[in-house]
């Protein structure tokens, strides 16, 4: 069983694109966001209902009607159907035009935000119907309880779906409007838009799948062209890695909960649905490179000992200030006399820390810099792979290398400049890839 996630739906075509996406992977759950246009109106709505502004709350929501009515006609032919969803559309919006009439609360705006989610839910839903699919919306607002930390209740919550299920045992897919729950207090309620991709591994993890598929801006991760799957095919333990080095990929706890489950994870990118970029399971294939990915806005700091304190010490006060402002390392090296390190702090921050530790060490920091992640089976048993690595990156100034405290992971520092020309570099060696054309801000290539 599969459940599909989708991310940042700006207009029809793409909507038309998810929909040929769902009919393709046949997923039991797929979780839509809200389309990104009902989305600005309802912000617009926010501001303007909360300055009483009962005009142009009004308006705006007029114009949410006028635009699903439209969608309607575009997508949903069948007259049956077209005629069902625009009765949805008109309950849906004499609800919203109540709500807006009462005073100013942020439950009521929880509320009409729900109502328009699941609104945008069930022009999807009907859109499968159309295609002969027995699509139904799931009111995640009724099932998805949170607890008091604002993390799914799953033991809770599990019954009930279970129950859920055993009374549609009929539907072939169920949509899901992304990020809907409810609150300790049994108030609708959403979680954090950051945490979309643990959402809907909740959804998996309750609806017992074996697989989720999560669109996620993935323009950082570079794997094989070839598309084979044992190419760009992670561990649980490799991505979750990568995620604790400050890597974005995902939430750090889907990684968790999917491994938990042992459910496999396949990532594509929001702007190609059909593309598998990454594949995350139990399974090992022992390639030796898997993928690359890179990381920008880094900083180079080191620490040079001013011998107030012995080696020993002079370590555990860099860590202890670092510990204290909460900084990410993403790599560290160090000799009996300094410590190197490439952090992702603000300036402010550095500077805080450079006050704290001006009587025991010399800091010297260089900005603008980026790290390359090498990831793939990287014992030191195989000696073949790093030497390649260095041999790639011979004519490539490198600030700092990270190697030995993972052997998933091998990790080189340089400048931002000379991060495409490294890409390139290692794509060609390991990944079959060409080259890497967009100077700053390279697509991501599969």
């Amino acid at each position: 069983m599969k459940v599909c996630k989708f991310e940042k739906i700006k207009d029809e075509d793409e909507m038309k694109q998810v929909i040929n996406c769902i009919q393709k992977e046949h997923p039991y759950v797929a979780v839509v966001p809200i389309l990104a246009q009902l989305q600005e109106w309802l912000q617009a709505i926010s501001i303007s209902w909360f300055h009483e502004e009962d005009e142009a709350s009004h308006a705006t929501v007029n114009a949410i009607e006028a635009y699903c009515c439209t969608l309607a006609n575009h997508l949903i032919t069948d007259s049956h159907l077209n005629q069902e969803i625009k009765n949805r559309i008109l309950e849906c919006i004499k609800k919203i035009h109540i709500l807006v009439e009462d005073k100013a609360d942020l439950l009521i705006d929880k509320m009409i935000k729900a109502e328009v989610y699941g609104l945008s839910s069930d022009l999807f839903t009907y859109c499968l119907r159309q295609q002969g699919l027995r699509a139904q919306t799931l009111d995640t607002g009724k099932l998805i309880q949170i607890n008091l930390e604002r993390k799914p209740d799953i033991p809770y919550i599990q019954e009930s779906i279970q129950q859920y299920i055993d009374e549609n045992r009929n539907v072939d897919i169920f949509i899901a409007p992304l990020s809907i729950c409810r609150n300790v207090y049994g108030e609708i309620d959403f979680m954090s838009e950051q945490r979309n991709d643990y959402y809907a591994t909740v959804l998996a993890t309750l609806f017992k799948a074996d697989e989720i598929l999560l669109s996620t801006p993935i323009n950082h991760i570079y794997a094989n062209r070839n598309c084979l799957r044992e190419q760009h095919s992670l561990t649980y333990i490799e991505a979750e890695q990568l995620i604790n080095s400050g890597v974005h990929l995902l939430y750090a706890d889907c990684i968790t909960l999917a491994a938990r489950s042992n459910i496999v994870i396949r990532l594509t990118d929001t702007h190609d649905l059909s593309t598998e970029r990454l594949y995350i399971s139990s399974h090992d294939t022992g390639n030796s490179v898997k993928a690359i990915l890179s990381q920008d806005s880094a900083t180079f700091v080191r620490f040079t000992s001013l011998n107030v304190l012995p080696g020993y010490l002079f370590m555990g006060k860099i860590l202890e200030v670092i510990n204290k402002y909460q900084i990410n390392v993403i790599s560290m090296a160090s000799s009996n006399v300094s410590i190197s390190m490439m952090l992702t702090a603000s300036r402010d921050t550095l500077r805080i820390i450079e006050r704290e530790l001006h009587k025991y060490a010399e800091m010297v920091m260089d900005e603008n810099m980026s790290v390359i992640h090498i990831i793939g089976s990287l014992h030191w048993q195989r000696p073949q792979v790093e030497s390649h690595i260095m041999d790639t990156i011979k004519d490539i100034p490198v600030s700092l290398i990270s190697y030995g405290g993972s052997d998933h992971c091998f990790t080189l520092s340089v400048h931002t400049t000379d991060k495409n020309r490294l890409i390139s570099s290692l794509s060609r060696q390991f990944l079959s890839l060409i080259h890497i054309s967009e100077p700053t801000r390279p697509e991501p290539i599969s």
